[in-house]
């Protein structure tokens, strides 16, 4: 009888884990759903404060980042034909242009930040994410502040695209710059406009918004009214990445054994760590359901994990027991 029971418990405890393992898989696929339980496990709602910074005022919790550039980044700077009068934005987009010259075959890349970019000028190769990764590098290597944002077409999953926001000291103001794309955009007046400009102007006078391409042959869209379309779409879950230490990321022990393995696995790890990058949600009216349902995600993947952690440890208590009735009993 007793060891029926223990039977009885080992199997219920297989099925629940199994079951709640089936479910979790199914709402990790496809890939962009992948991407959605990721951000639900590391995003915070944010406050309109939470955007409205400096350079000289970092939060205190923002991942800036410190750590000396690899000798590579330091080379691909000092290739560049830069001047101490030349202002920030100037030495961005010459940065940017030497990696558009390529000719560009797509595909992600998906690895550390030094690989990336040799990918990027060797191969061409690389998705919005991986050119957002390799020039916040760059920014870095510049001397440049540098934030990276994203933003989401269906409910903050994996369909969505990232570009970067420079500080440039001569305008005083946050620069919206799309390098995967291949443009910026200025006012009528010819005036750089940073990420919340943007969106402010995309949603109350259109016509004002201006694109500048950085390279005509890459320049991402058809026309400026499908790129203008574009971002309108996406604006309403705009989210900033909080942190821009990509070299410091890369030089974790751990990151770089699992990063070996796989992408998610070195993402899992992160996030264990407390390392991954941490996502601002931006308070959109438009996007607050979405919001929360971000949330209750989280609280769910968050359940999922702590139900099979305590199943796992059940089920070794009981075997253990099992097994020593079994002992004792002859």
């Amino acid at each position: 009888m007793i060891k029926r029971r223990y039977f009885l418990q080992l199997g219920l405890l297989i099925l629940g884990i199994a079951t709640s393992c089936v479910y979790l898989f199914t709402i990790a696929t496809p890939s962009e759903e992948a991407a959605r339980i990721r951000n639900s496990l590391v995003h915070q709602p944010g406050q309109l404060e939470d955007f409205n910074w400096g350079p000289s005022a970092f939060p205190a919790d923002f991942k800036n980042e410190t750590h000396t550039p690899p000798p590579y980044f330091q080379e691909f700077v000092d290739s560049l034909s830069t001047s101490r009068t030349m202002s920030e934005m100037d030495k961005f987009l010459l940065a940017a242009q030497k990696i558009l010259e390529r000719e560009r075959y797509g595909g992600p890349i998906q690895s550390n930040t030094e690989d990336a970019l040799k990918k990027l000028q060797d191969e061409g190769t690389g998705w919005c994410s991986d050119y957002t990764q390799v020039f916040n590098g760059i920014a870095h290597t510049l001397g440049i502040p540098v934030r990276e944002w994203g933003m989401s077409f269906d409910r903050y999953n994996g369909n969505g695209h990232a570009f970067n926001e420079i500080y440039d000291q001569k305008l005083d103001k946050w620069v919206f710059i799309d390098t995967y794309n291949a443009f910026y955009v200025t006012n009528r007046h010819g005036e750089p406009l940073s990420v919340l400009e943007f969106r402010q102007l995309l949603n109350t006078d259109r016509p004002q918004l201006i694109i500048q391409k950085i390279n005509q042959i890459q320049f991402g869209f058809q026309n400026d009214s499908v790129a203008l379309d574009y971002y309108q779409r996406g604006m309403p879950q705009l989210f900033l990445i909080w942190a821009n230490d990509v070299f410091s990321y890369d030089s974790n022990p751990l990151i770089q054994i699992t990063g070996s393995f796989s992408r998610m696995a070195e993402q899992i790890t992160g996030i264990i760590l407390g390392i991954n990058q941490e996502i601002r949600l931006y308070p959109d009216p438009n996007s607050a359901q979405q919001q929360k349902e971000l949330l209750s995600l989280k609280h769910t993947v968050i359940f999922i994990i702590f139900f099979n952690v305590i199943s796992g440890i059940l089920f070794l208590i009981i075997l253990v027991r099992m097994l020593n009735n079994r002992t004792s009993h002859g």
